[in-house]
């Protein structure tokens, strides 16, 4: 029951989620209709020129309950289009075309309130189709008679040879086309949405990682389309007050999970290019803010980014510590911002992880305990290395950072064994790069909302 509610929930799209989806892979949509309205002008184009010339004819009878009973005019029709009768008009006027393509034209209807039948015939060239209406209509009272045995019927009128085409509905028919492709559209737009496995809604999130969401980070381009905003450093732009505010959520719950003054925090993510970096350093931006003393220990030290968040350069960090060639205050940039110092990653290094087993690294942490009050860990993807889940043991807890739409549940996975194997607590889930397109409910809706009311407040 468990599984099955499990995949209920995977899988579950409602009418607002419908709306967003249109609304992000409106492309599709569009596409679609083009390539069916490209479809129906073909078409349209392609249609042959059609003439229609009509032929009256006079049933006559006790009552007019023949010509509106259908099963009689049924049957007039089906003699109408007998091979016999198509065969004739085809030897007749040798003509190239089938007894079946004759009869495809031929159509018989009544006239309401009379007892006169209109007997139809469709065709490409304007004298033939008259030729052919009044060579039907003959040959069609003819086999009247011979089969029904009734000689009540004759020709009032004779077909006129048509002066104009039959008028094609290209409305109509562009109208249907376009319809069709915007349902094909949608379709394949929410296809798109139902096999896309990556996460996008804060409760698969939190019941992957088995923990709950302490703040929601929004995707700039989303929100600020119009200004050329980077990812490095929240607080160094006027612009993102809101974003701020989003950072400034995430301490607070930090603070209120934890309660202790010196705390080690740990960032990590299952993949690269989730913003790990750029949430982690603004924390702690935000912490030294609030009057905290902070170092940032940039241990991703195979693609370290700490220099390009807050742009300094330093020829020593962590490599060089822990290969006991410099000593702990030589590796501290001081004063990067007030109360805020870093070591950065220094040289990179293959052998990573057998650097941060060394003993000497937990007595550096706790040396370090005795200086800062908050100590911020920057570490490299759990997909890409050991290194997140081998530092988490020195850190008092672990926010995670998960990229909307970015992550597959099956990494999420694997980085949650590693968390688990090495025993880490886990503080909580940060949404990063929320789109405020995303989904209408869950944790993603209401921090959208909040973000725009932020937004609008500011303004």
């Amino acid at each position: 029951m468990d599984e099955k509610n499990e995949v209920y929930n995977e899988f579950k799209i409602d009418f607002v989620d419908i709306i967003i989806i249109l609304k992000r892979r409106w492309f599709i949509i569009i596409l679609s209709l083009l390539l069916f309205l490209v479809y129906g002008f073909r078409h349209i184009s392609k249609i042959p020129t059609m003439y229609s010339a009509q032929t009256t004819l006079m049933l006559r009878s006790n009552s007019f309950d023949e010509t509106k009973n259908l099963d009689n005019m049924s049957t007039l029709l089906e003699i109408a289009k007998s091979k016999s009768i198509t065969e004739r008009v085809v030897n007749k006027y040798d003509l190239k075309i089938s007894p079946g393509a004759i009869a495809s034209g031929i159509s018989i209807y009544p006239v309401r309130g009379t007892e006169f039948i209109k007997l139809t015939y469709v065709g490409k060239d304007p004298r033939m189709t008259a030729a052919i209406a009044n060579e039907v209509a003959v040959e069609f009272i003819y086999k009247v008679e011979e089969i029904l045995n009734r000689s009540n019927l004759k020709i009032l009128e004779r077909a006129d040879v048509p002066n104009s085409p039959i008028p094609v509905k290209k409305v109509k028919i562009l109208g249907a086309v376009a319809l069709v492709g915007l349902i094909v559209g949608t379709f394949i737009s929410v296809a798109i949405e139902l096999f896309n496995r990556k996460l996008r809604r804060s409760e698969e999130i939190e019941r992957v990682l088995q923990s709950e969401v302490i703040g929601v980070v929004p995707d700039l381009k989303k929100y600020y389309p119009k200004q050329s905003v980077k990812r490095d450093i929240f607080f160094d732009n006027d612009h993102l007050r809101e974003v701020r505010e989003s950072i400034r959520l995430i301490r607070t719950n930090i603070n209120f999970i934890d309660l202790k003054k010196k705390k080690v925090i740990l960032f990590s993510s299952s993949i690269p290019k989730e913003g790990k970096t750029t949430i982690a350093s603004n924390y702690a931006l935000s912490e030294s803010i609030a009057g905290k003393k902070v170092l940032i220990l940039d241990c991703d030290i195979k693609r370290p980014r700490m220099d390009k968040s807050y742009s300094i350069s330093h020829d020593f960090g962590v490599v060089d510590l822990l290969a006991g060639s410099k000593t702990l205050d030589e590796v501290i940039v001081k004063e990067v911002r007030p109360n805020l110092d870093i070591i950065m990653g220094g040289k990179t290094a293959e052998n990573t992880t057998e650097l941060l087993l060394n003993k000497n690294f937990k007595r550096y942490i706790d040396e370090l305990k005795d200086r800062y009050d908050t100590i911020v860990i920057d570490t490299p993807p759990l997909a890409v290395g050991t290194d997140g889940a081998i530092l988490s043991q020195y850190a008092d807890g672990v926010v995670f950072v998960v990229s909307y739409d970015q992550v597959h549940k099956v990494e999420l996975e694997f980085a949650k064994k590693m968390l688990d194997t090495a025993k880490s607590r886990l503080y909580g889930i940060v949404i990063n790069k929320v789109s405020n397109e995303g989904y209408s409910y869950g944790e993603y809706g209401y921090y959208s909302y909040n973000y725009s009311y932020y937004k609008n407040y500011y303004e």
